[in-house]
């Protein structure tokens, strides 16, 4: 009797192992690349070429000049460069963009801008790209307004160095600001943040950046220098003229208040450093060396866990490698700065992958945000859409559970019956 009982635990046990193998490699396995359909080595991290036939060199020099730098800066109305010596009077500040052109499209003249067109243009177009031309979204005024304030002497300003109060409270102000006129919805991402407008902007014969605002309330600008932060105002309907005299590509923050002090327009655009007024004896300062800059250019944002779809921009200047953030950086259109990796498309045409932006230059660091002045559209991202691919798994494994059970309580139930039809 007991021998007979054991036999039959044996084949119950023998029954029920048969049917976990059978649920476990029936339901639980995976392969591999179901699990993870991202994982085909195609790394943001380490690709690193323009995906074309001209790969985009490094500047001449270090961070030397904004797109939009100061080849405007050449003598106004057919006057002469100025000589090494101090003049004894400031030479005429540059006009800004407007009857030329390149104000139409929001843009400075930038140094070298004509001889480095022919670089810029892309040798490669990949007709299966899905890619949009976005227009960035401009701080804008009425022209009149503008033409008033242009139309002004320019004034010297001497920027200050914030103190940590300062910066903290601008920080305060200005990220409540942006969080609050961040939208986001199921396609598209964009920031209440605005892109500078290109024409506010020039640059006189000395190379130094002249600022304009067309506001009725001063316009104040924050941006990094040498470590720190600095902080100057242009009065209302004015311009002014800012001494940056190491040379470099600058971000910057431009804030419009009303007359209570509250933001109502946020900007961020780039400035060139590198002039100053020399003293007698003074060598003048040197034109900024310009970056290499590319038209129509795809873009895509890759974040840790957002994907956006590619969309074009009308240039994309690259300043070269920056370590303290990771990738490369560049301006989109000449003012939006980001931070990524270049790669290419399928086709052969170039791509650069955004890993990073600055929402507030001269106050935060660069992170994985909306990008100033452009909504995007998102797709899908690798952190979520791995799990999207495996949706199913986790039921047909409740399902294997569940079956399972009760192929355990069936054979509970068979064995129990039996036992009582054997009890004398």
């Amino acid at each position: 009797m007991n021998e007979t009982r054991i036999a039959v635990y044996r084949r119950s046990a023998l029954a029920l192992s048969s049917i976990a193998v059978t649920t476990a490699v029936w339901f639980g396995a995976v392969p591999p690349a179901l699990a993870d359909p991202y994982d085909d080595g195609d790394s943001s991290e380490t690709t690193d070429n323009s995906g074309s036939a001209n790969q985009p060199d490094a500047p001449t020099a270090p961070d030397l000049g904004e797109p939009a730098g100061p080849d405007a800066a050449e003598p106004a109305q057919g006057g002469e460069e100025p000589a090494p010596e101090a003049p004894a009077e400031p030479p005429p500040a540059d006009e800004a963009p407007g009857s030329d052109g390149a104000g139409e499209s929001g843009s400075a003249a930038g140094p070298g801008d004509e001889d480095n067109a022919s670089d810029a243009d892309s040798s490669v177009t990949d007709p299966a790209v899905d890619a949009d031309a976005l227009q960035p979204d401009v701080a804008e005024v009425p022209q009149q307004d503008f033409d008033e304030a242009h139309g002004t002497d320019a004034l010297d300003v001497d920027s200050t160095t914030a103190s940590d109060t300062e910066v903290n409270e601008l920080t305060e102000s200005l990220e409540s600001v942006v969080s609050s006129t961040t939208t986001t919805t199921s396609s598209t991402w964009s920031s209440g943040v605005l892109q500078w407008n290109s024409a506010w902007i020039g640059y006189d014969n000395w190379y130094r950046p002249v600022f304009t605002n067309p506001y009725s309330t001063p316009l104040q600008l924050i941006y990094p220098y040498d470590d720190g932060t600095l902080i100057f105002e242009v009065p209302p309907m004015q311009r002014a003229v800012l001494t940056a005299p190491d040379a470099g590509a600058y971000n910057f923050t431009a804030v419009n208040r009303d007359p209570s002090g509250k933001p109502v327009t946020v900007s961020i655009g780039s400035f060139s450093g590198g002039g100053y007024q020399p003293t007698p004896g003074q060598p003048p300062p040197a034109k900024p060396v310009p970056p290499t800059t590319f038209k129509n250019v795809l873009v895509q944002l890759k974040y840790d866990d957002k994907l956006s779809k590619p969309f074009r921009v009308k240039t994309l200047a690259d300043l070269g490698d920056d370590p303290s953030v990771g990738g490369h950086r560049a301006l989109l259109d000449d003012e939006t700065p980001v931070w990524g990796t270049w790669t290419k498309t399928a086709g052969g045409e170039r791509l650069f992958e955004v890993t990073s932006t600055n929402q507030l230059p001269g106050i935060t660091k660069p992170s994985q945000g909306p990008v100033p002045g452009y909504r995007v559209q998102l797709t899908s991202n690798e952190a979520s859409s791995t799990p999207a691919e495996k949706t199913w798994v986790k039921p047909l494994v409740i399902a294997a559970a569940v079956g399972a059970v009760l192929a355990v309580g069936v054979v509970a139930f068979v064995l129990a019956g039996r036992r009582r039809k054997r009890t004398p």
